[in-house]
């Protein structure tokens, strides 16, 4: 199993090939750990759940309006019963059945059949009026239908949606307490594993009740959404999971066609790093190649940086053609240009990437930099990179990202993250990245700045490559320098370069 990134439920319930995987994947992960658990089937939950929920326990799903609880019941559900063949119970008290069953529609899921197959049984506790609950209320009853209902289908999962609705009818809040302590116990002696919904207020994102979070269940998940400039976005946290363990920090997730996609963070071991000095990753310019000792190391990071018309991309695209001409696969995310854009100025120096892109070769990533979601663009990338097991990527360029809606912290642990999944799997990899200053002369400097904010890159790239203007007799001349080449000689020469029809010309050295 590469390193990075475990098998993902692929959302279809007819992928067996993917199904096995999956779960034969955690199964193994989750031997000699004590607490079984139990996969939820949602993409990218159970990466984030460390092989998914404590098996027979509940989990409290939280969150305001709209953040998407009801629709990760409901996906908790039918993923069991279509992937797992673990039938299942869902407990409304908010909406009536028959609505949940249209709405689940949209997201392909047909809860009519498996009403019919018995695979599926609803409790309908949605209060016909407004009734104020007393003290002295009988549960009973309530528990009661919930457990006829999970025999009757022989249920392994229940889903209650949501429990909030409850508090605003109790004179005695200490009810409430009592009646979540019987829910859980109850569910807990059937065996069965439940996801529990509970609504925070929308203002002051608190819960109904002080304290429901211990009352009500062995972990627990807060879900928000946050008003970007172009569209919502989600947020996930696991708060609590009791006695395993699990990959804390918010992350991101989307509520897509088919249902729920997270986004986990991606532990990784330095240790796994594929990097290989023997083998030489070459630009295919032949005078910097040398300059460099043969080309950069298989699974090297290299920057270049530069200021705007150095020729940052042109450099790029020379390293990224040299692959797809030796028959290597390659991706690359453009963050600068439109990928027409970048197509253009590539065929007018004689390269056609959208011939390599009908192949197979390439494949361009381009994201919108608005309300771009960092866990969102890494998994993009990883899951291009595996799929055509590339051995070259190009990021032109790292500090659009700086400048667009990440901020100085997301976006060193977005590459933190990239870099050592790029090195788990022997990726070499060009970022660009744009340099403050344009001039290196100031009182006869040679060297421009190199200065690359808090984000801090020399520290997460093995190599860096300056590209900078420099006035001499009242002529501006470029100048090459390799800056950094981690682990390996290179020449530390100044280099004077022009950008011609032919792309990138390496010249001689330069002569103050």
């Amino acid at each position: 199993m590469l390193m990075g990134k475990p098998p993902t439920s692929s959302g279809d319930e007819n992928d067996a090939q993917n199904l096995e995987q999956y779960q034969s994947y955690w199964e193994q992960r989750s031997k000699g750990r004590g607490v079984r658990k139990l996969l939820s089937g949602i993409r990218g939950l159970d990466e984030v759940l460390e092989g998914g929920i404590p098996y027979g326990r509940p989990l409290l799903i939280s969150g305001s309006t709209g953040t998407g609880k009801t629709v990760m019941l409901n996906e908790f559900l039918y993923r069991g019963i279509t992937q797992f063949n673990q039938n299942g119970v869902f407990v409304t008290l908010e909406e009536n059945p028959e609505d949940i069953i249209i709405n689940v529609e949209g997201f392909g899921w047909d809860y009519r059949s498996l009403l019919e197959q018995n695979k599926l049984a609803f409790v309908n506790l949605v209060p016909k009026d407004f009734v104020e609950i007393s003290p002295k209320y009988n549960f009973s009853p309530i528990i009661e239908r919930i457990k006829y209902a999970i025999t009757k289908v022989d249920a392994k999962r229940v889903a209650i949606d949501n429990l909030g609705t409850i508090f605003h009818r109790f004179s005695n809040k200490s009810e409430i307490r009592y009646l979540m302590l019987q829910i859980s116990n109850e569910l807990k002696k059937l065996g069965v594993t439940s996801m529990i919904s509970v609504e925070k207020d929308d203002q002051t994102n608190l819960y109904p009740i002080a304290g429901v979070q211990e009352y009500v269940a062995d972990g627990l998940i807060d879900l928000s959404v946050e008003l970007g400039q172009q569209r919502l976005l989600r947020k996930l946290c696991v708060r609590k999971l009791r006695g395993v363990g699990y990959r804390s920090g918010i992350v991101g997730f989307d509520i897509k066609h088919n249902g729920i996609q997270v986004y986990p963070k991606i532990p990784l071991d330095p240790a796994y790093a594929k990097t290989d000095f023997k083998v030489r990753v070459a630009f295919g310019l032949e005078s910097l190649d040398q300059a460099l000792g043969g080309g950069i190391p298989q699974g090297h990071i290299m920057l270049i940086g530069g200021n705007t018309g150095t020729g940052k991309t042109i450099l790029g695209l020379h390293f990224l053609v040299n692959g797809l001409q030796n028959n290597e696969s390659t991706v690359l995310v453009a963050l600068e240009e439109p990928t027409t854009q970048v197509y253009k100025t590539a065929l007018n120096l004689g390269w056609d990437l959208s011939s390599y892109e009908q192949r197979k070769k390439l494949i361009t990533i381009n994201p919108n930099l608005i309300d771009i979601e960092p866990d969102l663009l890494l998994h993009q990338i990883m899951d291009t990179v595996r799929s055509i097991q590339a051995k070259r990527l190009v990021i032109d360029s790292i500090s659009s990202l700086e400048s667009g809606t990440m901020n100085v912290n997301q976006l060193r642990e977005f590459l933190i993250q990239m870099v050592l999944f790029l090195k788990s799997l022997g990726v070499t990899t060009i970022f660009t990245y744009l340099t403050k200053k344009a001039f290196g002369a100031d009182q006869g400097q040679l060297l421009a700045e190199i200065a690359t904010s808090d984000v801090r890159l020399s520290s997460i790239v093995d190599g860096i490559i300056l590209l900078r203007f420099v006035e001499r007799n009242q002529q501006v001349r470029k100048l090459l320098t390799i800056l950094k080449l981690r682990g390996s000689p290179h020449q530390k020469d100044l280099f004077m370069y022009e950008i011609d029809q032919d792309g990138f010309n390496l010249g001689g050295k330069f002569k103050a």
